[in-house]
């Protein structure tokens, strides 16, 4: 399918199109945008150009990302539609209602400070690109996340401890699972994806190292410990699969068939299976009752334990161990490292709490 030309105006298909595919992006941009009637373009196609029109040059949007942005804007512009026959036309009033409507829907700050940025990227987009002649963005809020609603991701090493011992002796999946994550820092994801072909040792520092593709597309090298890599041939072993190291299309953490498993899966059963251990564990319990009576009292804060907050304590565990805040970024695939210090915030927290520097008595 494909955009025409009439009489020199570029005409859209209005039958269904795929928005994932940038074919139709592709002759626009070939086209030019300042030949395109906009007042003739749907949104939809608006939305459409959006998706495909990538900041960075040589860089793609993921599908997941696309997915995302797509939901976002498309529940944008169909609230706005309730009100003007087009984005071009609207009302600076109706952006801070659309916030305020995201308010009433019980979106979590968190959430609506996402949903606003990719509102704003679109509304910027549509500005440069004058097919709307004023930024509309300067009528948007600014969506304040107080550091206490956010999740807590405190994970103590007598906890992992525990858990590792626990896993070790009733569940070999769920033993390596949690083993890798928490000393490693890998994402879910990154997890997911690694191949076995990427293990590797570096002879100038005797260590194993996993090649893995992180966030933005870049690799990085990771660690994999004697322990932790034993334990993951373990488990390989006991699904068929070598120990050698060689290219045998396998992932570092396999299905019984080989393939790699979704991260979604992953995430899921992680958390669910020490869900399961609250009548075992109290810590998991305790955690469990807080999480239900802050949503009780209007502060959706979770403290489940979830694959990442294996990398706050990956994270903990380093500084611990006397590593800098610049390492750990590296470790942890950061942009910034204004986010591993909201990592280590918890830990610093504690680390520098009055109370610590009286020891463990109030009077003596």
């Amino acid at each position: 399918m494909n955009v025409s030309l009439r009489n020199g105006t570029l005409s859209f298909p209005t039958s269904p199109y795929d928005w994932r595919d940038d074919t139709l992006y592709k002759q626009v941009v070939a086209h030019g945008y300042r030949h395109i009637d906009w007042e003739r373009i749907p949104d939809e196609w608006l939305l459409y150009l959006f998706l495909h029109d990538e900041p960075t040059l040589g860089s793609k949007r993921k599908t997941s990302t696309l997915k995302e942005y797509f939901r976002d804007i498309h529940h944008f512009l169909q609230y706005i539609q309730q009100f003007s026959p087009s984005v071009r036309h609207i009302h600076h009033e109706q952006l801070a209602n659309y916030q305020l409507e995201l308010e009433t829907l019980a979106y979590k700050p968190t959430t609506i400070r996402r949903k606003t940025t990719v509102i704003k990227s679109f509304l910027i987009f549509l500005y440069k690109r004058n097919i709307v002649h004023e930024d509309l963005t300067q009528s948007m809020k600014r969506v304040a996340v107080k550091k206490e609603q956010l999740v807590n991701r405190d994970f103590y090493e007598e906890e992992v401890e525990a858990l590792l011992n626990h896993f070790k002796q009733h569940d070999w999946f769920m033993y390596t699972l949690l083993f890798v994550l928490v000393s490693t820092g890998l994402r879910i994801q990154e997890l997911a994806k690694a191949k076995w072909s990427g293990v590797y040792y570096h002879p100038d520092v005797q260590l194993h190292f996993i090649s893995v593709i992180g966030k933005r597309d870049k690799m990085r090298e990771v660690p994999l410990f004697d322990e932790v890599l034993d334990v993951l041939v373990e488990f390989r072993a006991r699904r068929g699969f070598s120990s050698v190291l060689v290219d045998d299309g396998t992932a570092l953490f396999p299905k019984p068939n080989g393939d790699s498993y979704h991260f979604k899966y992953l995430s899921n059963e992680f958390t669910k299976q020490i869900q399961a251990l609250a009548d075992i564990f109290p810590f998991i319990k305790r955690r469990m009752d807080m999480e239900q009576q802050m949503k009780s009292d209007g502060t959706p804060i979770k403290f489940r334990i979830t694959p990442h907050t294996c990398r706050h304590y990956t994270a903990s565990y380093y500084l611990a161990k006397g590593a800098d805040l610049k390492a750990i970024q590296d470790l942890l695939d950061h942009e910034s490292s204004v986010t591993t210090d909201q990592y280590l915030r918890r830990t610093r927290k504690f680390k520098d709490h009055a109370a610590i520097k009286i020891g463990g008595t109030f009077m003596n």
